[in-house]
């Protein structure tokens, strides 16, 4: 795995630079080489700059070394240049999402823990129009346990395979439905896989639920919503990769953890190495930042512990 980041100090300096034109250092720098360092899971990449000739040593090294996929510091990411760039080069990066979708059943459980709640005592709305093997596995996962599970989609068909799996093996009712004034309107938790805010925004949604999006940031347009909507989340580093961390301090946690464990494979293979790594959520992140925990007690809940 190639992780790349800029040269601690060199890009709020290089601002500067660029604002008093100082053809000295963008000369000096040209001839500047990719900094590589070795690291225990692959290679780290240290820019000096995003100048022109940067991205120029960049892409001769992509093709050189036959690159597709890249972990990149959470300042590349914000980096709208950046991202054009590789997306030139048709380099993909770690973004977080697979490892949120994967992670769905913790992160229920988190928000039910936080709240004070009984996992069996929660109605739970799961909102797709597509089902891969990582959503098959989280409502065989989420059925058993839920005091009733709901399916909202526009694309039934595709789901009554499993629908008609969850009754005859172990007599459970998957509701599939899409009625916009009752879906959501009792929901507790809602976990939005690929419904857009347009859409989503159609439902009564119960004013104090907790909507958890795994694809894109949505914003809730009813006034009357006080409750939680999550749009991703912290975890804390299991040990054995701490020592690893700390050349990468300038990456994201989740991002970073996801390139650790990131392969193709069965949901279950990938929930038994989550699992044995001990992996802990540390908080959800909302519109406004980290979700404080007083904000999920004021969550309506059936039956408290």
């Amino acid at each position: 795995m190639v992780y790349i980041k800029l040269e601690n100090g060199i890009s709020k300096d290089e601002e500067k630079l660029k604002f008093i034109k100082n053809r000295f250092y963008k000369f000096k720098y040209k001839f500047v080489k990719l900094k590589e360092e070795k690291i225990e899971n692959g290679n780290l990449l240290i820019l000096p700059n995003l100048e022109k000739y940067t991205y120029e040593k960049l892409s001769k090294y992509i093709k050189v070394k036959c690159i597709t996929k890249v972990c990149i510091s959470d300042e590349l990411i914000e980096n709208t240049e950046f991202v054009e760039f590789l997306n030139q080069e048709q380099v993909e990066f770690f973004d977080g999402k697979w490892l949120f979708k994967h992670m769905c059943i913790d992160i229920v459980k988190y928000v039910c823990n936080s709240k004070k709640g009984n996992l069996g005592y929660q109605e739970i709305s799961l909102l797709s129009n597509d089902i891969d093997r990582v959503i098959k596995q989280i409502i065989l996962d989420l059925a058993p346990e839920v005091r009733v599970l709901n399916l909202i989609t526009q694309n039934e068909n595709k789901f009554k395979k499993i629908e008609k799996e969850l009754y005859n093996e172990q007599g459970i009712i998957l509701n599939i439905n899409n009625n916009y004034q009752k879906s959501l309107s009792r929901s507790d938790i809602i976990l939005n896989f690929d419904f857009g805010e347009e859409e989503l925004n159609k439902y009564n949604i119960n004013s104090k639920s907790c909507i958890i999006n795994f694809n894109d940031e949505i914003n809730i347009k009813e006034k009357t919503f006080e409750g939680i909507n999550v749009k991703f989340f912290d975890l804390i580093l299991p040990r054995k990769y701490i020592r690893n961390s700390i050349y990468l301090n300038d990456f994201n946690n989740v991002i970073f953890y996801e390139s650790l464990i990131y392969k193709k494979t069965s949901p279950e293979n990938i929930k038994r190495e989550i699992k044995n790594d001990k992996i802990n959520i540390s908080f959800l992140n909302g519109k406004n930042g980290r979700i404080r925990k007083n904000e999920y007690l004021k969550l309506s809940k059936k039956i408290a512990n």
